[in-house]
């Protein structure tokens, strides 16, 4: 489970990153890619990230406008850069969850030398999560990502067997190439 946090933490696209500015008492992030603008509160579970000092540091509301940064208590202020972790599918989070640590980390390294981030994933259909966890299945996953370059499809061939598991992956970009990978 280390490690997997390790690789989502460190993929390409895993924040939205924006600004925030005090309205009408009440925090509003602006998203500085898409220029919607969300209430923070809604948009933090588990925190979120603070550009202070030119370092990217955790930060969690201390009291009503009061942010406890490291050790240190910093008035949260117009303007400021703050980051959020984006959420994952609930579909796509729980196929992650369904891959054997080995396939994970291949699909994630396959992923990213083609350009793409867990984060990218924009549709999954896990269907994989409708078989009955006690019994030999077999059937295809389909995902999409999208990096916003060019948007591929990964198909995730499995086969649960009691005692034998195997995955089968087959990515298929926009423009037609394609790669197969199994584990």
């Amino acid at each position: 489970m280390k490690q997997r946090k390790h690789i989502l933490y460190s993929q390409p696209r895993a924040h939205t990153i924006g600004n925030v500015e005090y309205i009408n008492e009440e925090w509003i992030f602006f998203d500085e890619e898409s220029d919607e603008a969300f209430l923070l509160e809604e948009m933090i579970e588990d925190g979120f990230e603070i550009l202070y000092n030119n370092n990217w540091l955790p930060a969690r509301f201390y009291e009503h406008n009061i942010l406890q940064v490291a050790n240190e208590h910093h008035p949260l202020q117009n303007g400021e850069t703050i980051r959020i972790r984006k959420r994952l599918l609930s579909s796509y989070h729980e196929w992650i969850e369904e891959l054997s640590d080995s396939s994970f980390s291949l699909v994630a390294e396959t992923l990213q030398s083609l350009g793409y981030s867990l984060y990218d994933c924009i549709y999954a259909h896990n269907f994989l999560s409708f078989q009955p966890k006690d019994h030999s299945c077999e059937g295809v996953n389909i995902l999409l990502f999208d990096n916003e370059e060019m948007i591929c499809a990964l198909h995730h061939h499995y086969v649960r067997y009691s005692t034998n598991n195997k995955d089968l992956f087959k990515i298929t970009k926009a423009d037609g190439d394609e790669l197969h990978f199994h584990n």
